[in-house]
């Protein structure tokens, strides 16, 4: 017998899968039990006379409140809520050093996510968070060990491979009570070294973790980490969370494979023009030299070296020629990014670069500043298993979210076929929580060539719901988890407006619509605009007194100021400034009532695209740009 087929029944994901999967809504009503005996105490839950679960008694003396009989009384008695009911609560965390004010767990991060207002948000982190997360690795690992031939198992961990972000521990914003703040992506750079969770963190790069964040400048930390991974013939994956960010690191190594090259061979990032510009630290340069020095000796030290910087260079010299990745590293077993939702227009093209021998999987884990809901069911599609073990789940009918407290459903009561806003109370704090994401229940799990080979027992599968990404409310350009939406785009374009007329420049908006342009370096933003004069029917022909540079300062400040995630990444040099491109009088009229007709779109169903991804409509608009 085939020793995987073996190891169906044992390991980290048979043991998951019988032990939570198949008790999904028993574990998750569990999950809401222990979630509310913790945290029913803290001064949100006692503000709204949040109460516990009957079946999860207080451990504590002294509660006044009478418990929930069931989640459905739990589900009758409290109120959905969204970001504004912590709003006040979070700030006296930041500015005050309060505690207890939304859970009883210590808090370890507060992670910042861009909202659909001008506000940020701030979502505490608590190390029971960051408890699931060795075990839930390992019942990833086991999926996709299960899933791909034997023959390409990965045999050497510290060669999963994965563009990471991070800085030091002392560059950090932090709360009065000295909690560090910033994205998601940063959170395990404020981890002490000796974290199990940095540890595991640390696998995941070639380039040494601690080096990593002593750059600070994010082109620069792209295109060392990369080299890294060039400089080696056996990386077994490849991962970059976001599938534009993907995109950019694919289209890095197309324009910089020369430089690269030389970085290799000569063992010396000066060789790099971006390094040598940025007039970057010696001493830290010295650094990564040793650094990449040691990884690569091992592979035969100088010969190896330009052997590997002449292959490179073979390679990526063979333009247009599909399976980039897979020529550069042979050995890779797969590819990993976002391929669900919104990202799946990337897919085509991120799959063009795997080539056809390396699958491409959907990122291993849906997780959010909120916390962690689900990991991949599949290396072939884009479905995902719930976690009951996280979070306590509800879901609200995508026909219902536009109702400020609609009825919810549980797991066990979502259907395949539908879409749902998933509504979530976590262990930080947050109760019946509004998340934005859209969900698709795409079918039941069951035992199909497409999906993880299940254990024998149970023989019956129960009824497990999978589910993908759709959509998130409210989001339009998402590089690398900025999540700028169209309120904040508009925002920025109108307060752009007002500025105009204050300087005596009277005009209003047309027409807009947005693409990220992910081959540029850094990438930025493009939006194009057409303008009328205020108060007047003729469209604004000439537009003499707005200048290309005069728009894309403004409107670059105003974003900015909208969406201070935007900043952040602006700041950091992850996202370029923006390009605001005037077009021409008519431009959307044309587009909006020729172009997009004859896409086999009729004229009751154009609606002003505020996103584009195919090229030629992309070209439509710089051809139509005013000189």
């Amino acid at each position: 017998m085939d020793p995987k087929s073996e190891a169906t029944d044992n390991g980290p994901f048979a043991s998951f899968y019988q032990n939570v999967l198949c008790n999904t809504q028993k574990v998750n009503n569990a999950t809401l039990g222990k979630i509310l005996q913790k945290n029913h105490s803290a001064a949100f839950f006692m503000d709204r006379s949040i109460s516990f679960m009957n079946s999860h008694q207080p451990t504590s003396p002294g509660s006044t409140n009478e418990g929930y009989a069931s989640v459905d009384e739990f589900r009758e008695k409290v109120s959905l809520t969204t970001y504004d009911d912590y709003r006040d609560y979070i700030e006296r965390m930041i500015h005050n050093g309060e505690k207890n004010l939304m859970t009883s767990d210590p808090i370890i991060y507060i992670n910042t996510s861009s909202g659909t207002t001008a506000k940020m948000k701030y979502i505490p982190m608590t190390a029971s968070m960051l408890g699931d997360l060795v075990s839930l690795t390992r019942v990833t690992r086991d999926i996709i060990w299960k899933s791909l031939p034997s023959s390409t198992l990965p045999s050497r961990v510290q060669l999963l491979f994965q563009i990471r972000s991070g800085k030091k521990a002392d560059m950090f914003r932090r709360s009065k009570d000295n909690i560090p703040i910033g994205p998601l992506t940063h959170s395990f750079s404020s981890l002490t070294s000796t974290s199990q969770y940095r540890r595991i963190v640390s696998t995941l790069t070639l380039l040494p973790y601690d080096l990593m964040e002593e750059i600070n400048d994010f082109q620069i930390s792209t295109f060392v980490q990369l080299v890294f991974a060039m400089a080696v013939p056996d990386i077994k994956s490849y991962t970059v969370v976001f599938s534009p960010a993907f995109i950019h690191t694919i289209k890095i190594i197309e324009n910089d494979f020369e430089e690269m090259s030389l970085c290799i061979s000569s063992c010396n990032f000066s060789q790099s023009s971006l390094i040598r510009k940025k007039n970057y630290d010696p001493k830290l340069l010295d650094k990564l030299n040793d650094a990449l020095n040691k990884i690569t000796i091992e592979y035969g030290g100088d010969q190896y070296r330009n052997e590997r910087a002449s292959y490179i260079r073979q390679e990526c010299q063979k333009k247009n020629a599909p399976g980039i990745l897979h020529r550069l590293w042979p050995s890779l077993t797969y590819v990993s990014t976002t391929t669900g939702g919104t990202f799946a227009m990337h897919k085509e093209e991120i799959q063009f670069y795997c080539g056809e021998k390396v699958p491409l999987i959907n990122a291993v884990f849906y997780t959010a500043s909120e916390g962690m809901f689900g990991i991949l069911a599949s290396i072939h599609t884009d479905e995902y298993f719930l976690l009951p073990t996280t979070v306590f789940f509800e879901f609200i009918k995508e026909e219902d979210v536009h109702q400020a407290q609609p009825k919810t459903l549980l797991i066990s009561e979502i259907e395949p076929g539908h879409r749902y806003e998933l509504v979530c109370t976590t262990s930080a704090g947050l109760v019946r929580y509004r998340l934005g994401d859209i969900v698709n229940c795409t079918r039941f799990l069951s035992r199909s060539d497409d999906l993880v080979s299940l254990p024998s027992e149970p023989k019956e599968i129960p009824r497990i719901p999978l589910i993908s990404l759709a959509y998130r409310v409210g989001s339009l350009l998402d590089v690398f988890g900025e999540k700028t939406s169209e309120q904040h785009v508009l925002s920025a374009l109108q307060l752009t407006m007002g500025q105009w007329k204050h300087q005596g420049i009277p005009v209003d908006i047309i027409n807009y619509t947005t693409y990220a342009k992910l081959d540029a370096s850094p990438v930025y933003y493009v939006i194009f605009l057409e303008l009328i004069e205020s108060g007047k029917s003729e469209v604004y022909h000439a537009q003499p007194q707005v200048d290309q540079n005069m728009a894309d300062l403004e409107v670059d400040r105003q974003l900015c100021i909208a969406n201070e995630n935007y900043k952040d990444y602006r700041t950091f040099g992850k996202l370029g400034p923006l390009s605001c491109v005037l077009v021409r009088s008519g431009t959307f009229d044309k587009f909006l009532n020729e172009i997009l007709v004859t896409d086999r779109v009729s004229h009751v169903q154009i609606k002003p695209p505020r996103l584009l991804h195919n090229k030629q409509h992309i070209q439509f608009f710089y051809d139509n740009q005013i000189n």
